[in-house]
């Protein structure tokens, strides 16, 4: 039997309830365990990440109008506007044209986030483009180590070692943003849901 969220762990990890908090719980609990996130370690790091990308499970759309990806070839914004356009959205912040398409992709419908980059604010989807994400990078790999296990990650050219979450917030946000934080979440989310 897989492992249930509910909105009062979400409140409990944020320290407030929000009004999103219910249909996020519903998707997780619809999409998660199809990706294998099912154990209360998996999850402690999942919704760990969460809290933070979306302030306390606040938003499904990152703040910042998104000016600063505009002509970032690397997030595949190439294109006039695709900056503001294609900015962070979902429970894991999916930003840039290459990495809506990429989602559409997934989906069986190419275009599906490109033409309409609002879906990713919606709670089924939010949760869906954080799960693909987690899964594309084998994040359960990282998650079901122990936390004083010290793992290696190539980052900005050199391999180093770092902690379980410190591994999982590298690769979901590319740097040391929020890391204090990120700890702090997957503390109180270990003490929640375990």
């Amino acid at each position: 039997m897989a492992y249930l969220i509910t909105p009062e762990h979400l409140s409990a990890i944020a320290g407030a309830g929000t009004a999103l908090m219910p249909a996020l719980a519903e998707w997780m609990n619809k999409l998660c365990p199809g990706y294998e996130i099912d154990t209360a370690p998996e999850y402690a790091h999942f919704l760990a990440q969460a809290c933070h990308e979306t302030d306390h499970f606040r938003t499904l759309r990152e703040y910042a109008s998104g000016k600063a990806y505009e002509n970032r070839a690397d997030l595949g914004n190439t294109r006039p506007g695709d900056g503001m356009r294609f900015k962070g959205r979902g429970i894991f912040q999916t930003t840039g044209r290459a990495n809506y398409l990429q989602l559409g992709i997934r989906k069986g419908r190419r275009d599906m986030f490109v033409n309409n980059p609002e879906l990713l604010e919606q709670p089924e989807y939010a949760v869906w483009s954080a799960c693909e994400y987690w899964a594309t990078r084998n994040l359960n790999d990282a998650a079901n180590h122990a936390d004083s296990d010290r793992l290696k990650k190539k980052y900005r050219g050199a391999v180093i070692d770092v902690s379980p979450v410190e591994f999982i917030s590298l690769t979901i946000n590319g740097g040391y943003n929020g890391m204090d934080d990120r700890k702090k979440y997957y503390a109180i989310a270990c003490r929640v849901l375990v």
